[in-house]
């Protein structure tokens, strides 16, 4: 009876864990949803008192006004909501489209794409072969 239980017990702790592989959200499908003005400045405050607390946690902590175990999980509480403030806000700086002059930079060409020979940097030619650096004749 008692193997019984534990097996069942296991089986159910099994499938809990593992639970989130088997299903999908639609969110996460979806993508980020775009952030507005007002998600973004609550975000911004959310990130910033956090950061306030931690440092008026460290303050109470150096006068001896909570014990390491104390100060350790607060912290960790505060810097867990500002990270996730920060993520928030990355995943929404990503989603945003950006300038189309920001979208392609010119790359550098370090090697000719003909011979190998390692290239200076603003080369418009190759000093080996003298093939064009240029993108148009490399793509």
């Amino acid at each position: 009876m008692t193997i019984a239980i534990g097996l069942l017990l296991a089986i159910a702790a099994a499938a809990f864990v593992a639970a989130p592989f088997f299903t999908s959200s639609a969110a996460s499908e979806a993508g980020p949803k775009p952030v507005t003005a007002s998600e973004r400045e609550r975000l911004e405050r959310q990130k910033l008192d956090a950061y306030a607390a931690i440092k008026e946690l460290e303050f109470d902590y150096r006068m001896h006004k909570l014990s390491d175990t104390d100060f350790t999980v607060i912290r960790d509480k505060y810097a867990a909501q500002a990270l996730r403030a920060i993520a928030a806000l990355d995943a929404a700086k990503a989603a945003e489209p950006r300038p189309v002059a920001e979208r392609r930079r010119p790359s550098r060409i370090a090697f000719c794409p003909g011979c190998g020979v390692s290239v200076p940097g603003r080369a418009k030619f190759c000093p080996a072969c003298g093939r064009s650096l240029r993108e148009e004749a490399v793509a």
